[in-house]
């Protein structure tokens, strides 16, 4: 995922694996099992060494994705 920052808090759970996070100066190591608050408008980005399944759970709730949309930062490889 792309260096971005979005209106709407996000709390996002690792499933699996380990990925890196970036909110603002701060970077993280996540694993399976970590859950991690991304406040609203707080740049932020990561990055997956392997496949990674990772819940984003949003509120209040993002139109984008009620409307089926893929934001542009969002991207696969």
């Amino acid at each position: 995922m792309v260096e971005h920052r979005g209106r709407s808090p996000c709390r996002a759970a690792q499933l699996d694996a380990q990925g890196h996070i970036r909110l603002g100066s701060e970077e993280r190591v996540c694993g399976a099992g970590d859950v991690v608050v991304i406040p609203g408008g707080t740049e932020h980005e990561g990055w997956f060494r392997e496949d990674t399944e990772v819940i984003d759970f949003f509120a209040p709730p993002r139109d984008d994705f009620l409307l089926g949309d893929k934001p542009a930062y969002m991207s696969e490889g």
